[in-house]
């Protein structure tokens, strides 16, 4: 399940099909090396093992006391980590409305992205998600700057490097 080498192999092939593979130039090729070598993948894994959750289909919550909860089915059929969230629509007003693509790493270390639309209600009070699995990254119009999602997982491990969050054996 959680390994140090599938998570790297799975970060690798998302960053290099994100400069194209063969079509990227030598130097773009070069940037996403240095980029992946700075990255510390026992530290991410360790933080993907502490943030993991049960993503729903839908999900409806309410903040106030004794209020309505739900939860649809599972997403996946295993847990998984949210490592990117790129916002694609935002409407305000009364209700809260935004559409975005995430990508998230499942226990067995494959990527999926999901589009997922969320509300909020009154300030907060009431939320509610729901969520498709979609394609591959690079094909369903996730946009990720790589050097964006670099620093993002960079964040992620934070906690782990500021003994936050305890360590796992995995």
């Amino acid at each position: 399940m959680y390994s140090v080498e599938s998570l790297e192999y799975a970060v690798r092939d998302l960053y290099h099909c994100g400069t194209g593979e063969n079509g990227c130039t030598p130097e773009a090729a070069e940037e996403v090396s240095e980029m992946l070598e700075d990255l510390d993948f026992e530290a991410l894994l360790q933080t993907v093992r502490h943030n993991a959750q049960h993503p729903f289909v839908y999900m409806f919550l309410g903040k106030a006391p004794s209020s309505y909860g739900y939860r649809s089915a599972e997403l996946f059929d295993q847990r998984a980590t949210r490592l990117f969230r790129s916002v694609m629509e935002v409407s305000e007003g009364a209700v809260s409305v935004a559409r975005s693509l995430e990508l998230w790493v499942l226990e067995d270390m494959t990527l999926k992205t999901v589009a997922c639309v969320s509300a909020v209600y009154g300030n907060g009070t009431y939320a509610s998600e729901y969520r498709e699995i979609k394609g591959d990254a690079w094909e369903c119009g996730l946009w990720m700057d790589l050097d964006d999602l670099t620093a993002k997982l960079y964040e992620m491990c934070d906690p782990y490097f500021d003994g936050e969050i305890p360590t796992y054996e995995l």
